[in-house]
């Protein structure tokens, strides 16, 4: 890995005044490795290479052996030391004694001294016309000055910009690197104190805008016209962005800004329409605005934005060479700024044409509608429960709440519309695969149950309003609702004496074929599980479960109608049935446990045969009951069923959504 072009490493000392020792010359300097590019930001009191004095520091950065003084520098720059200062490229006798005094000072006040290390790479220095590899002659001058207009900034970010700080600095030239020792200190603390100390750490950020200006003032004009040039067509490319936003949009995009228009709250003060809103009334409006500028940038603006990234990367390439590979990453945070930037360009878009897309929010339902369909199932299932979350915070009977219950209602529509697609697709694939078998009367059978499923299913597709206005198609609807009610998933409130016995009867009508039929060739077809080992008992065993679901679920709501008023005793008796409920969800969920409990129970049998299997007097009693039992499985079966297939996930969903839209009644004819 190529060394950076400049490291800035600090550390940090708090006086002790315990000593005050003479650091005289050393012959050797420190010299700090090239790869080191992490910030070193910590406190070297108990350093043993450091002097322990603040003179002494400023002995250690301006000796001889690693100093030198420039011999073509101005006679009116010239001094008599090479440490510089603010303004001063070369301390004269005095100014080096009153550093010295402001030394003692700072070491009696018990002070703080920030020791800081700028170390420059060899090829950065030569191909920013710094260094002569040939001679090996440094322009200090032009690096004292780059240090010198950088340290203002450096010093007010950091709050030490008064009267009682004061710094120095000595470009050593006896290493590889050519690096400048950089000491900052103050007379009299002016930092907050931590614990009776005062503040030694600096900020991360000040010191990256330190190195940053630093290398800005040293680098070749080259270097930089390219940064310039990448700063421009980012800006550039930022504009065709914001001007694309309204250009050669699709028919989704512009359903989408209608949606978002529709889900804007009626703020007064329309200023508040702005991607940094977190407001709860705000979250529908930005995440549609949020799936508008990310589709936008899949689509008709992604060659722009694909020239922005590669750009923003170019930038991070550039600045890791300068400053090191650890740079953080700027592409995602720039990237989040940008779709941040065009989210309020849109809201800006909506706020100038308010009234057009108010009068589009008053057209006909069926636009609505189509906005809808655009935005596919998984997004409007997110946004109906944004919408509910909103609709509880208006005032019922305003304007937004009436048009928002109707956008509710139209989602709510075209959710349960693309479900029972989905059922009857399900539904088509089976009756394919029953076909292309030999008909026989089981296979007839089924065949004729889920051609009613599909009657159901076209059923609940009506409007509610057409059901309710012929009775024969009513009738037939709630008759078959509970022949093919989904045992699992049916409410407890909606379980009644009646749909129970609707339900069993259509499930042991279906066990029976089964039971009847053992080696059809359909049955592999009808069965839940056609893999177990035990198949028909399976069968038996998991439609008996289905049968229990239904029991246990007609007794808890008979216990919620008796004990109303009486919430103790109610609880007393639901208690067991509801944990009794969960064990038979797991069993209903899983037909693999069911074959395990009866493996355990003809293990039990068998093992229970063979204990008394010696005692001849006991034989034929084992036998008969074996037999007994076996037949009792099988009996039990016949009378069981063979519920429907499992049927799809959101079947609540739709059981759910036929109450609440006989209460809103949200479709209009």
């Amino acid at each position: 890995m190529s060394s950076p072009d400049i490291i800035y490493t600090q550390e940090f000392r708090v006086a002790n005044g315990t000593r005050y020792l003479q650091y005289t010359e050393r012959k050797e300097a420190i010299n700090p490795s090239p790869e080191d590019i992490e910030i070193s930001n910590k406190n070297f009191q108990q350093d043993p290479d450091l002097p322990e004095n603040f003179e002494g520091y400023l002995g250690y950065t301006d000796r001889k052996a690693a100093t030198k003084m420039e011999d073509d520098l101005d006679e009116k720059l010239k001094g008599d030391y090479p440490t510089f200062s603010q303004g001063v490229y070369e301390l004269s006798e005095e100014q080096h004694q009153q550093l010295i005094n402001n030394l003692k000072e700072a070491q009696t006040n018990k002070a703080m001294l920030w020791a800081g290390v700028i170390s420059f790479s060899p090829e950065f220095l030569t191909k920013a016309g710094l260094y002569d590899p040939k001679t090996k002659k440094v322009n200090q001058k032009l690096i004292k000055k780059a240090i010198q207009s950088a340290m203002p900034n450096f010093l007010a970010n950091e709050g030490l910009d008064n009267q009682e700080t004061f710094w120095w600095g000595d470009i050593h030239l006896n290493t590889n690197h050519v690096h400048v020792h950089l000491a900052i200190s103050q007379r009299h603390n002016t930092r907050p104190l931590k614990n009776g100390v005062p503040k030694g750490m600096f900020k991360n950020k000040s010191i990256r805008l330190f190195k940053s200006q630093i290398h800005h003032e040293l680098e070749n004009k080259k270097s930089r016209s390219r940064m310039i040039e990448i700063e421009k067509a980012l800006d550039a490319t930022k504009k065709k962005l914001t001007n694309g936003l309204t250009n050669d949009v699709t028919i989704q995009q512009k359903n989408y800004l209608q949606q978002i228009a529709n889900a804007l709250p009626d703020y007064k003060d329309k200023r508040k329409w702005r991607s940094s809103n977190h407001s709860v009334d705000f979250k529908e409006a930005k995440q549609l605005t949020d799936q508008l500028v990310n589709s936008l940038l899949q689509t008709s603006l992604n060659n722009e934005y694909s020239e922005y990234i590669n750009l923003l990367k170019a930038k991070d390439a550039i600045n890791r060479k300068k400053y090191g590979q650890k740079i953080k990453d700027t592409v995602n945070p720039a990237d989040k700024k940008l779709r941040e930037y065009l989210a309020n360009r849109v809201y800006d878009l909506l706020r100038d044409n308010e009234e057009q897309y108010q009068k589009n929010n008053r057209n006909k339902k069926g636009d609505l509608m189509a906005q809808i369909k655009s935005q596919g199932l998984t997004e409007n299932k997110k946004l109906l429960n944004l919408e509910k979350e909103r609709l509880k915070k208006l005032d019922p009977k305003s304007k937004e709440a009436k048009r928002l219950r109707m956008q509710i209602g139209l989602r709510k529509y075209y959710i349960r519309q693309i479900n029972l697609d989905a059922q009857k697709e399900s539904l088509d694939m089976r009756i394919t695969q029953l076909k292309g078998a030999p008909s026989t009367d089981l296979n007839q059978f089924f065949l004729n149950s889920l051609n009613e499923q599909k009657e159901l299913i076209q059923l609940r597709k009506l409007p509610r309003y057409r059901l309710t206005q012929n009775p024969n198609l009513m009738q037939r609807f709630n008759e078959l609702k509970d022949r093919y009610v989904d045992v699992n998933k049916v409410p407890i409130n909606l379980v009644t004496t009646k749909s129970v016995l609707a339900r069993k009867k259509q499930l042991a009508t279906e066990i029976t074929m089964i039971q009847s039929n053992p080696d059809d060739p359909s049955i592999s077809l009808v069965i839940p599980n056609p893999n177990s080992d035990y198949r028909i008992m399976n069968a038996t065993a998991y439609y008996k479960n289905l049968e229990n679901i239904l029991d246990v679920k007609l007794q808890i709501h008979k216990n919620n109608q008796a004990y109303q008023n009486d919430l103790a005793r109610r609880n007393e008796l639901n208690r067991p049935l509801f944990a009794d409920l969960k064990k038979k969800y797991e069993f209903a969920q899983n037909s693999e446990l069911i074959d395990s409990e009866l493996e355990h129970q003809l293990t039990y049998i068998n093992n229970n045969q063979k204990k008394y299997q010696k005692n001849s007097k006991y034989q034929g009693i084992i036998n008969s009951n074996l037999s007994r039992l076996l037949g009792q499985i099988n009996q039990d079966g016949r009378k069981r069923v063979l519920a429907l297939r499992k049927h799809l996930n959101d079947e609540d969903d739709i059981e759910r959504e036929d109450r609440e839209l006989e209460r809103e009644e949200i479709y209009e004819r």
